[in-house]
């Protein structure tokens, strides 16, 4: 049982033969279909690997219904450069090192309120998304002036005086903090900065706030008083910050009828006065100040 019988076929050992043999054969079909399937693979892979990375970061908007951005171009592609080169030429696909490697670059520049967040749209493409600072004015010290946020935390640009065509801050008594992003310890130093900035908020709501060049706090660390100065060179006693008035001084939203009522009648918040009060019941002009006390400090 189980051999070949006398002048008969060997059926067993044909079956084995005809096994192995259809084994070989598909194996080797499998072989050459994997060998023909990884060159178009191959392709793919190198054509990926050799694919122009691409940024994209979302810049911040204008004023609702505007188009574009307040960002100046110069700073825009130095904010690019800075990106592709924490990508790298060639950027790992896999792994999640070069968006972190984006994202702490930029979260460091001191344009973000916090670290912006970093997300592939394809295998060599990245966009960028984050909270922008937004400028507010620049805080002069010494010949420059330094651009602030609205929580005065110092931004990227300095500018020559009256470059940046922003309010300025005049009268600081402590130099610029270092440049850092996310939400450190990075505001400018002093009280003064932060109620500038309240009185600057109120004033570009109103009017006549082009009228208005510079906040002085050169001596709001003794006695708390702010004073705006003027396109032409003239001085307006505000007085405490608008958030919170001098004790005995009129409130805030009385100064604001006092300079309304002013550029009313004289067409100027200053009223023509190198120096006027308007934290009082009625407002004060002051014409013996010298036009030397009249001007903003260089």
């Amino acid at each position: 049982m189980g051999q070949k019988s006398e002048g008969g076929f060997g059926w067993q050992e044909f079956a084995k033969a005809l096994s192995s043999f259809c084994v070989i054969v598909i194996f080797g079909v499998m072989l050459v279909g994997a060998t023909l399937g990884m060159k178009p693979l191959e392709r793919r892979a190198t054509a990926l690997s050799d694919a122009e990375v691409h940024v994209a970061i979302r810049w911040p908007s204008l004023r609702a219904g505007q188009e574009g951005t307040w960002l100046p171009a110069a700073d825009q592609e130095s904010l690019m450069d800075l990106a592709r080169a924490a990508l790298g030429a060639s950027p790992d696909r896999f792994s999640p090192a070069p968006l972190g490697a984006v994202s702490s670059a930029l979260g460091a520049t001191g344009w973000f309120d916090s670290t912006p967040t970093v997300r592939r749209t394809g295998p060599a493409s990245f966009v960028v998304e984050g909270e922008w600072r937004i400028p507010a004015a620049v805080v002069r010290w010494e010949d420059k002036d330094y651009l602030v946020s609205w929580d005065a935390r110092r931004m990227p640009p300095v500018y020559d005086h009256d470059r940046a065509r922003l309010p300025v801050i005049l009268g600081s008594r402590v130099g610029p903090p270092a440049v850092s992003g996310g939400t450190g310890v990075d505001a400018w130093a002093g009280e003064g900065i932060g109620a500038a900035l309240e009185l600057i908020e109120v004033v570009s709501a109103q009017k006549w706030a082009g009228q208005i060049r510079a906040i002085d706090i050169s001596t709001y660390a003794d006695d708390s008083v702010l004073k705006m100065v003027t396109s032409d060179g003239g001085r307006i006693v505000w007085g405490g910050r608008p958030r919170k008035p001098r004790l005995g001084e009129v409130t805030t939203q009385q100064k604001l009828v006092h300079l309304a009522q002013l550029h009313h009648d004289h067409k100027r918040v200053d009223a023509g006065y190198p120096l006027i009060y308007i934290n009082t019941q009625r407002v004060q002009f002051d014409s013996s100040a010298s036009a030397g006390e009249s001007r903003p400090a260089p």
